[in-house]
């Protein structure tokens, strides 16, 4: 990983554990990767559950449990066994590759998001981010023409217009 790369700060080596399973990034450094936000002052993984229980025998006076998720906080790492009981192999479809980590897709970060809306102001925030992120990948031409016609739309009470007629 290059200096650019956000996740060039991540030293997995500092846990002094032989992951089996590449950790997958979550939270504000996966917001970070995608190139939203900058991170926070901790870093999110989910881990296997083979990982979590290493983890958790060599770091007992570090376990956290975050409403029944369970995981490690060690340094600037919080290491998850899940999130809203989701596991590592769910977390882990689409997730992007690398040497020693994965990153959790675009796709899982917004359900992750959607998920903790309700549980802090920053997850609705980084919720409005990802839809932005989104957003860049519209039709340039189709959004043109909709906002020309956008005072038809808006006299259709639902938004549809069907043949002319206004619903």
């Amino acid at each position: 990983m290059n200096e650019s790369n956000p996740l060039s700060i991540i030293k997995l080596d500092k846990l002094d554990i032989c992951f089996e399973d590449k950790p997958i990034v979550i939270g504000g450094m996966a917001m970070e990767y995608y190139g939203m936000r900058k991170h926070g002052d901790d870093i999110d993984f989910i881990v296997s559950n083979r990982d979590y229980l290493k983890l958790e025998s060599r770091y007992r006076n570090h376990r956290k449990d975050r409403w029944g998720d369970l995981g490690v906080r060690v340094n600037e790492f919080e290491m998850f066994r899940s999130i809203w009981k989701l596991d590592y192999s769910y977390y882990n479809i689409g997730a992007i590759e690398f040497d020693d980590l994965k990153v959790v897709s675009i796709d899982m970060l917004l359900r992750m998001q959607v998920f903790a809306m309700e549980s802090e102001e920053k997850n609705r925030n980084d919720v409005e981010l990802i839809k932005k992120y989104f957003l860049q990948y519209q039709n340039k031409e189709w959004v043109e023409f909709m906002d020309k016609n956008s005072d038809k739309y808006i006299k259709a009470e639902r938004g549809i217009i069907l043949n002319g007629d206004y619903y």
